[in-house]
């Protein structure tokens, strides 16, 4: 992330996301046990750290998915060159640089078939989870205004941390990631809402939590103010109309002040004519690291959704239907088992299929609204919106009205 005061130290509160970066000082790739086990089928081993998953087998493809370390995958072929492995990823398939994952002793990438000898994958389960929130009248209503106003009717864009990247969540259904076979009508929802998921928000990143939004320690100088946070910078660059609010993960250690600083968010975003979408997350990590009562931060996004009259997509709730709760199993060097909080890949198709259930609910209605504007686009709605109260770590409420929630 760009850093203008060059005080990083003390600055990465995602401690979580932290630790995933850290989880190994390299060592050498025979000291390490080979986690598969040692099955028939080949399995390859993730053996380095920051990877990705690619949709095709070169470094120009798009990204479709993060690799961690240990992390083991069913190898089913290779390219003609022995320089990518495929592998059953979610929903599709994916290539992993074969640089990048080890194999079982006495197995290597020469057993395997080349890709075009290997039957195509069969057709994906279509998705059947809880978690789709029911969008109300008066929502839908206010996001007609917004388009009205001069907001792009087909932008929605997202304020994450690590499991809101673009690989992960945007990129990996504009990449071919997610299989939208089963769901035509989904599949005319990707399409209207196409350049969203073609855009990488500049107000997500692995190491974000709440206090990050306002402070422009953690903006693009390249794109931002020098003033600007992050979410006033993004919302401003890419007049979305939709705010997907995916945080909580990074907010280990300082739920505490969870509370306000989401509702300045909610609050910043709806005095600026978009419309917030909120998101629970699938992990537990305040809980089992940070000393929050159970199930604190899930339901405190709940809660400031009924506040507002807002839909909340609970992906924790579908992720409990999901095999290991949606979360990819994580070890650090000394193969110790870690708290899980990055989505595994049927946890980030399920948010996917989520998001684009609770978008298909706006669909229709920005078509009209953005067919029959009432008035010239808000020009503050462009402008550079900043908040009037709070310091840089803990922006207060703007001074407008505090919104009425809607039913």
């Amino acid at each position: 992330m760009w850093m203008r005061d060059g005080h990083i130290a003390g600055r990465l509160a995602c401690v979580a996301c932290a630790l995933a970066l850290a989880v190994g000082q390299a060592k050498p790739a025979a000291a390490i046990e080979f986690l598969c086990g040692h099955l028939p089928q080949p399995q390859v081993m993730v053996d380095v750290d920051s990877a990705f998953a690619y949709r095709d087998n070169n470094w120009q493809s798009p990204q479709v998915g993060r690799l961690l370390k240990f992390q083991c995958h069913a190898a089913l072929a290779r390219d003609d060159n022995g320089a990518w492995v495929l592998v059953p990823f979610g929903s599709t398939r994916a290539w992993i640089s074969r640089a990048d994952v080890r194999f079982a002793d006495g197995m290597d990438i020469t057993q395997l078939p080349p890709a075009h000898q290997i039957a195509p994958p069969p057709p994906a389960r279509p998705l059947q989870l809880p978690g789709v929130p029911v969008v109300s009248a008066a929502i839908r209503q206010r996001y007609a205004q917004a388009v009205r106003a001069g907001r792009a009717a087909n932008m929605v864009t997202v304020i994450g941390d690590c499991n809101s990247e673009h690989p992960v969540y945007f990129g990996r259904l504009d990449g071919g990631g997610f299989d939208l076979t089963p769901y035509p009508d989904l599949r005319q929802v990707a399409q209207a809402f196409a350049p969203s998921f073609k855009r990488v928000s500049l107000a997500t990143n692995g190491s974000f939590n709440v206090t990050m939004a306002f402070d422009p320690t953690w903006s693009d100088p390249r794109q931002c103010g020098a003033k600007e946070g992050p979410l006033p910078c993004e919302l401003r660059t890419s007049n979305a109309s939709l705010l997907i609010v995916s945080l909580g993960t990074g907010d280990t250690f300082t739920w505490r002040n969870f509370e306000q600083q989401y509702a300045a968010i909610v609050e910043y975003a709806l005095a600026n004519q978009v419309v917030p979408i909120l998101v629970t997350k699938a992990d537990e990590l305040e809980t089992r690291q940070g000393g929050a009562p159970a199930d604190y931060i899930n339901t405190v996004i709940r809660q400031i959704g009924a506040r507002y009259g807002l839909p909340v997509i609970d992906l924790a709730l579908a992720a409990g239907q999901l095999p290991d709760g949606g979360l990819a199993i994580e070890h650090n060097d000394k193969l110790q088992r870690l708290d899980p909080f990055h989505l595994n890949a049927a946890g980030a198709d399920a948010k996917i299929w989520l998001t684009l259930r609770t978008l298909a609910q706006f669909h229709s209605v920005g078509k009209e609204a953005a067919a029959t504007p009432t008035r010239a686009p808000n020009r503050r709605a462009n402008a550079t919106p900043t908040p009037t109260r709070g310091t840089k770590r803990t922006p207060g409420p703007i001074a407008t009205p505090r919104p009425t929630p809607s039913q």
